[in-house]
Protein backbone atom coordinates (compact mmCIF):
# COMPACT_ATOMS: atom_id res chain seq x y z
CA UNK A 1 0.00 0.00 0.00
CA UNK A 2 2.64 2.19 0.69
CA UNK A 3 4.17 1.44 -2.68
CA UNK A 4 1.31 2.16 -3.85
CA UNK A 5 0.52 5.62 -2.18
CA UNK A 6 4.14 6.48 -3.26
CA UNK A 7 3.84 5.59 -6.82
CA UNK A 8 0.85 7.92 -7.10
CA UNK A 9 2.49 10.83 -5.41
CA UNK A 10 5.08 10.27 -7.56
CA UNK A 11 3.05 10.46 -10.51
CA UNK A 12 0.90 13.44 -9.43
CA UNK A 13 4.12 15.56 -8.76
CA UNK A 14 5.18 14.62 -12.63
CA UNK A 15 1.87 15.94 -13.57
CA UNK A 16 1.70 18.75 -11.87
CA UNK A 17 5.63 20.39 -12.73
CA UNK A 18 4.37 18.94 -16.71
CA UNK A 19 1.35 21.31 -16.36
CA UNK A 20 3.13 23.96 -14.62
CA UNK A 21 5.63 24.31 -17.62
CA UNK A 22 2.86 24.33 -19.91
CA UNK A 23 1.07 26.94 -18.23
CA UNK A 24 3.58 28.95 -17.70
CA UNK A 25 3.21 32.09 -19.78
CA UNK A 26 5.37 32.74 -22.97
CA UNK A 27 7.00 36.23 -22.68
CA UNK A 28 8.14 37.99 -26.11
CA UNK A 29 10.00 41.30 -25.52
CA UNK A 30 10.35 42.98 -29.20
CA UNK A 31 13.44 45.84 -29.16
CA UNK A 32 12.05 48.54 -31.81
CA UNK A 33 13.46 52.07 -31.86
CA UNK A 34 12.78 55.73 -30.32
CA UNK A 35 9.60 56.50 -29.70
CA UNK A 36 7.55 58.70 -32.10
CA UNK A 37 9.26 56.62 -35.21
CA UNK A 38 7.85 54.25 -37.49
CA UNK A 39 9.68 50.74 -35.77
CA UNK A 40 7.85 51.15 -32.68
CA UNK A 41 4.55 51.67 -34.16
CA UNK A 42 4.64 48.64 -35.93
CA UNK A 43 6.49 46.98 -32.96
CA UNK A 44 3.45 47.53 -31.25
CA UNK A 45 1.08 46.12 -34.09
CA UNK A 46 3.03 43.19 -34.17
CA UNK A 47 3.02 42.53 -30.05
CA UNK A 48 -1.14 43.42 -30.69
CA UNK A 49 -1.40 40.57 -32.78
CA UNK A 50 0.49 37.98 -31.15
CA UNK A 51 -1.25 38.61 -27.67
CA UNK A 52 -4.66 38.50 -29.66
CA UNK A 53 -3.39 34.93 -31.90
CA UNK A 54 -1.33 32.92 -29.82
CA UNK A 55 -2.13 34.47 -25.39
CA UNK A 56 1.84 34.96 -25.36
CA UNK A 57 2.64 38.05 -23.60
CA UNK A 58 3.97 40.32 -25.77
CA UNK A 59 5.36 44.32 -25.59
CA UNK A 60 7.22 46.51 -27.94
CA UNK A 61 10.15 48.32 -26.19
CA UNK A 62 11.49 51.69 -27.22
CA UNK A 63 15.55 51.20 -27.52
CA UNK A 64 17.98 52.77 -29.63
CA UNK A 65 17.28 51.20 -33.17
CA UNK A 66 18.29 48.09 -35.50
CA UNK A 67 21.78 47.92 -34.13
CA UNK A 68 21.36 47.90 -30.46
CA UNK A 69 18.49 45.32 -30.87
CA UNK A 70 20.47 42.65 -32.42
CA UNK A 71 23.13 43.47 -29.68
CA UNK A 72 20.24 42.79 -27.38
CA UNK A 73 19.00 39.53 -29.28
CA UNK A 74 22.55 38.01 -28.98
CA UNK A 75 22.78 39.14 -25.73
CA UNK A 76 18.99 37.62 -24.95
CA UNK A 77 18.08 41.15 -23.15
CA UNK A 78 15.42 40.65 -25.68
CA UNK A 79 13.37 37.99 -27.25
CA UNK A 80 13.15 39.75 -30.64
CA UNK A 81 14.26 42.87 -32.85
CA UNK A 82 13.22 44.64 -35.67
CA UNK A 83 15.98 46.48 -38.02
CA UNK A 84 16.79 47.14 -41.29
CA UNK A 85 18.61 44.54 -43.47
CA UNK A 86 21.36 46.51 -43.54
CA UNK A 87 22.16 46.14 -40.08
CA UNK A 88 21.71 42.25 -40.15
CA UNK A 89 23.96 42.34 -42.55
CA UNK A 90 26.96 44.29 -40.88
CA UNK A 91 26.52 42.03 -37.83
CA UNK A 92 26.83 39.12 -39.62
CA UNK A 93 29.47 39.40 -41.90
CA UNK A 94 31.45 41.27 -38.59
CA UNK A 95 31.62 44.70 -40.18
CA UNK A 96 30.81 48.60 -39.00
CA UNK A 97 29.92 48.69 -35.77
CA UNK A 98 30.27 45.05 -35.24
CA UNK A 99 33.98 44.73 -36.80
CA UNK A 100 35.53 42.16 -35.71
CA UNK A 101 32.76 40.69 -33.82
CA UNK A 102 30.21 39.31 -36.10
CA UNK A 103 27.15 38.32 -34.65
CA UNK A 104 25.73 34.79 -35.85
CA UNK A 105 23.45 33.80 -33.72
CA UNK A 106 20.15 35.46 -34.79
CA UNK A 107 17.68 33.84 -36.93
CA UNK A 108 15.37 35.77 -39.03
CA UNK A 109 11.10 35.11 -38.67
CA UNK A 110 9.61 37.70 -41.27
CA UNK A 111 10.84 40.36 -43.55
CA UNK A 112 8.28 43.55 -44.91
CA UNK A 113 8.30 47.08 -45.58
CA UNK A 114 10.53 48.01 -48.05
CA UNK A 115 12.36 51.07 -47.01
CA UNK A 116 14.27 53.69 -49.34
CA UNK A 117 16.90 55.88 -47.97
CA UNK A 118 15.84 59.00 -47.84
CA UNK A 119 18.75 61.77 -48.30
CA UNK A 120 16.64 64.66 -46.81
CA UNK A 121 18.46 67.92 -46.84
CA UNK A 122 17.92 71.69 -46.31
CA UNK A 123 17.74 73.68 -49.28
CA UNK A 124 20.10 76.19 -48.07
CA UNK A 125 23.38 74.48 -47.88
CA UNK A 126 23.44 73.91 -51.68
CA UNK A 127 23.85 70.44 -52.30
CA UNK A 128 22.97 68.71 -55.08
CA UNK A 129 24.72 65.60 -54.79
CA UNK A 130 25.59 63.02 -51.61
CA UNK A 131 29.14 64.21 -52.32
CA UNK A 132 28.48 67.63 -50.92
CA UNK A 133 27.55 66.72 -47.30
CA UNK A 134 30.87 66.63 -46.10
CA UNK A 135 30.61 69.94 -43.91
CA UNK A 136 26.46 69.72 -43.22
CA UNK A 137 25.28 68.87 -40.48
CA UNK A 138 24.22 65.06 -40.42
CA UNK A 139 21.55 63.77 -38.10
CA UNK A 140 21.60 59.65 -36.70
CA UNK A 141 19.23 59.84 -34.05
CA UNK A 142 21.51 57.30 -31.48
CA UNK A 143 24.67 55.75 -31.66
CA UNK A 144 23.63 52.04 -33.06
CA UNK A 145 20.55 53.23 -35.01
CA UNK A 146 20.10 52.06 -38.50
CA UNK A 147 20.13 55.58 -39.46
CA UNK A 148 23.40 55.23 -38.40
CA UNK A 149 24.76 52.55 -39.90
CA UNK A 150 23.34 53.79 -43.33
CA UNK A 151 24.85 56.96 -42.81
CA UNK A 152 28.09 55.17 -42.46
CA UNK A 153 27.56 52.65 -45.14
CA UNK A 154 26.62 55.45 -47.69
CA UNK A 155 28.76 58.48 -47.16
CA UNK A 156 32.10 55.53 -46.92
CA UNK A 157 30.96 54.34 -50.40
CA UNK A 158 30.70 57.59 -52.20
CA UNK A 159 34.27 58.66 -50.33
CA UNK A 160 33.79 60.79 -47.41
CA UNK A 161 34.95 60.12 -43.81
CA UNK A 162 32.31 59.32 -41.03
CA UNK A 163 34.53 60.18 -38.40
CA UNK A 164 35.37 63.54 -39.93
CA UNK A 165 31.49 64.33 -40.63
CA UNK A 166 29.60 66.73 -38.60
CA UNK A 167 27.36 63.82 -36.69
CA UNK A 168 24.39 65.13 -34.10
CA UNK A 169 22.84 62.41 -32.29
CA UNK A 170 19.31 64.05 -31.03
CA UNK A 171 18.09 60.88 -29.50
CA UNK A 172 14.45 60.42 -30.45
CA UNK A 173 13.15 61.01 -33.80
CA UNK A 174 10.96 63.91 -32.05
CA UNK A 175 14.12 65.61 -30.92
CA UNK A 176 15.10 65.65 -34.63
CA UNK A 177 11.98 66.85 -35.85
CA UNK A 178 12.13 69.88 -33.86
CA UNK A 179 15.87 70.22 -34.63
CA UNK A 180 15.58 70.19 -38.28
CA UNK A 181 12.24 72.74 -37.84
CA UNK A 182 14.71 75.38 -35.59
CA UNK A 183 17.87 75.05 -37.99
CA UNK A 184 20.17 72.59 -35.38
CA UNK A 185 20.58 69.90 -37.89
CA UNK A 186 20.99 69.83 -42.11
CA UNK A 187 20.63 66.26 -43.52
CA UNK A 188 19.63 62.42 -42.84
CA UNK A 189 20.00 59.46 -44.35
CA UNK A 190 17.11 57.53 -43.18
CA UNK A 191 15.76 54.60 -44.36
CA UNK A 192 11.73 54.16 -44.07
CA UNK A 193 8.51 53.72 -45.99
CA UNK A 194 7.41 56.34 -48.40
CA UNK A 195 5.35 58.65 -47.03
CA UNK A 196 6.45 58.27 -43.24
CA UNK A 197 4.81 61.13 -41.31
CA UNK A 198 7.87 62.13 -39.35
CA UNK A 199 9.39 62.73 -42.91
CA UNK A 200 6.20 64.11 -44.64
CA UNK A 201 6.14 66.83 -41.60
CA UNK A 202 9.41 67.87 -42.10
CA UNK A 203 9.40 68.18 -45.94
CA UNK A 204 6.52 70.29 -45.07
CA UNK A 205 5.22 72.13 -48.30
CA UNK A 206 8.84 71.37 -50.02
CA UNK A 207 10.35 74.57 -49.19
CA UNK A 208 13.01 74.10 -47.17
CA UNK A 209 14.21 70.49 -47.43
CA UNK A 210 14.20 68.56 -50.42
CA UNK A 211 15.22 65.03 -51.16
CA UNK A 212 18.53 64.17 -53.22
CA UNK A 213 19.38 61.45 -55.57
CA UNK A 214 22.19 58.93 -56.35
CA UNK A 215 23.64 58.37 -59.48
CA UNK A 216 24.34 54.72 -60.73
CA UNK A 217 28.05 54.83 -59.93
CA UNK A 218 27.03 55.28 -56.43
CA UNK A 219 24.42 53.01 -56.57
CA UNK A 220 26.82 50.20 -57.61
CA UNK A 221 29.29 51.30 -54.86
CA UNK A 222 26.93 50.83 -52.15
CA UNK A 223 25.77 48.09 -52.96
CA UNK A 224 28.97 46.43 -53.53
CA UNK A 225 29.72 47.22 -49.87
CA UNK A 226 26.33 46.61 -48.62
CA UNK A 227 25.02 43.53 -50.51
CA UNK A 228 21.66 43.52 -48.65
CA UNK A 229 20.73 47.03 -50.61
CA UNK A 230 19.23 47.36 -53.75
CA UNK A 231 17.54 50.03 -55.68
CA UNK A 232 14.87 51.53 -55.12
CA UNK A 233 12.69 54.60 -56.44
CA UNK A 234 10.64 57.18 -54.14
CA UNK A 235 8.49 58.24 -57.01
CA UNK A 236 7.47 61.63 -58.11
CA UNK A 237 4.94 63.55 -55.88
CA UNK A 238 5.34 61.32 -52.67
CA UNK A 239 6.04 64.55 -51.03
CA UNK A 240 5.60 68.61 -51.44
CA UNK A 241 7.73 70.48 -53.52
CA UNK A 242 9.39 67.01 -55.27
CA UNK A 243 8.68 67.06 -59.03
CA UNK A 244 10.63 64.26 -59.90
CA UNK A 245 11.72 60.32 -58.93
CA UNK A 246 14.46 60.59 -56.37
CA UNK A 247 16.54 57.50 -57.31
CA UNK A 248 17.87 56.41 -54.00
CA UNK A 249 18.50 52.65 -52.60
CA UNK A 250 17.27 50.34 -49.81
CA UNK A 251 16.14 47.06 -47.67
CA UNK A 252 13.75 45.05 -46.16
CA UNK A 253 13.00 45.73 -42.54
CA UNK A 254 13.56 42.60 -40.75
CA UNK A 255 11.95 40.46 -37.70
CA UNK A 256 14.27 37.97 -35.94
CA UNK A 257 15.13 36.17 -32.69
CA UNK A 258 17.80 34.58 -31.00
CA UNK A 259 18.46 30.83 -32.08
CA UNK A 260 17.51 29.40 -28.78
CA UNK A 261 14.09 30.39 -29.05
CA UNK A 262 11.76 27.84 -29.09
CA UNK A 263 10.39 26.07 -32.45
CA UNK A 264 6.36 26.07 -31.40
CA UNK A 265 7.24 29.67 -30.12
CA UNK A 266 9.31 31.02 -33.44
CA UNK A 267 6.30 29.28 -35.29
CA UNK A 268 3.32 30.57 -33.75
CA UNK A 269 4.52 34.16 -33.88
CA UNK A 270 5.76 33.88 -37.26
CA UNK A 271 2.04 32.15 -38.20
CA UNK A 272 0.43 34.85 -36.33
CA UNK A 273 2.17 37.60 -37.93
CA UNK A 274 1.76 35.84 -41.59
CA UNK A 275 -1.98 35.29 -41.40
CA UNK A 276 -3.40 38.49 -40.14
CA UNK A 277 -1.92 41.73 -42.57
CA UNK A 278 -5.53 42.83 -42.69
CA UNK A 279 -5.36 43.68 -39.05
CA UNK A 280 -1.40 45.28 -38.83
CA UNK A 281 -2.22 47.29 -41.88
CA UNK A 282 -4.63 48.39 -39.66
CA UNK A 283 -2.35 49.55 -37.15
CA UNK A 284 0.27 50.84 -40.20
CA UNK A 285 0.30 51.51 -43.67
CA UNK A 286 4.09 50.16 -43.76
CA UNK A 287 2.85 46.45 -43.93
CA UNK A 288 1.37 47.08 -47.31
CA UNK A 289 4.25 44.54 -48.84
CA UNK A 290 3.76 42.11 -46.09
CA UNK A 291 4.12 38.81 -48.12
CA UNK A 292 5.26 35.26 -47.75
CA UNK A 293 7.81 35.68 -51.02
CA UNK A 294 9.64 38.36 -49.26
CA UNK A 295 11.14 35.30 -47.22
CA UNK A 296 13.34 33.94 -49.84
CA UNK A 297 15.66 37.18 -49.83
CA UNK A 298 17.18 36.67 -45.79
CA UNK A 299 20.63 37.88 -44.36
CA UNK A 300 20.54 35.62 -41.20
CA UNK A 301 19.10 32.34 -42.02
CA UNK A 302 15.08 31.41 -41.10
CA UNK A 303 14.69 30.30 -37.71
CA UNK A 304 13.08 26.78 -37.84
CA UNK A 305 10.30 27.68 -36.66
CA UNK A 306 9.67 30.23 -39.65
CA UNK A 307 11.36 27.65 -41.74
CA UNK A 308 8.18 25.07 -40.93
CA UNK A 309 5.85 27.95 -41.53
CA UNK A 310 7.25 28.96 -44.40
CA UNK A 311 7.20 25.02 -46.06
CA UNK A 312 3.88 24.34 -45.25
CA UNK A 313 2.40 27.22 -47.15
CA UNK A 314 4.15 26.38 -50.04
CA UNK A 315 7.16 29.33 -50.26
CA UNK A 316 10.02 26.90 -49.64
CA UNK A 317 10.49 23.72 -50.90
Amino acid sequence: MKKLFSLVLVLALVLFVAYGASARPVNVSIGTASLGGNFFAMGAAIAEVIVNETGFRAVAQATGGSVANIDSVHLRELDAGISQASAVSAAWRGVDHFEGAPIRDIRTLVNWNATPVHILVRRSIGATNVTELGNARIECITPGDGIELSTRTILSAVGISFEDSRIEYSGNRIQAASRFHTGGVDAIFDGTGIGAAWMTDIIGDGSTFELLSLTDEQIAAIIAAAPDMRKMIIPAGSYAGQDEDVITVGNWTTLYVHESMDEEVAYSITRSIMENKDALLRAHSFFADLAPENILNVVAPLHPGAERYFREIGVIQ
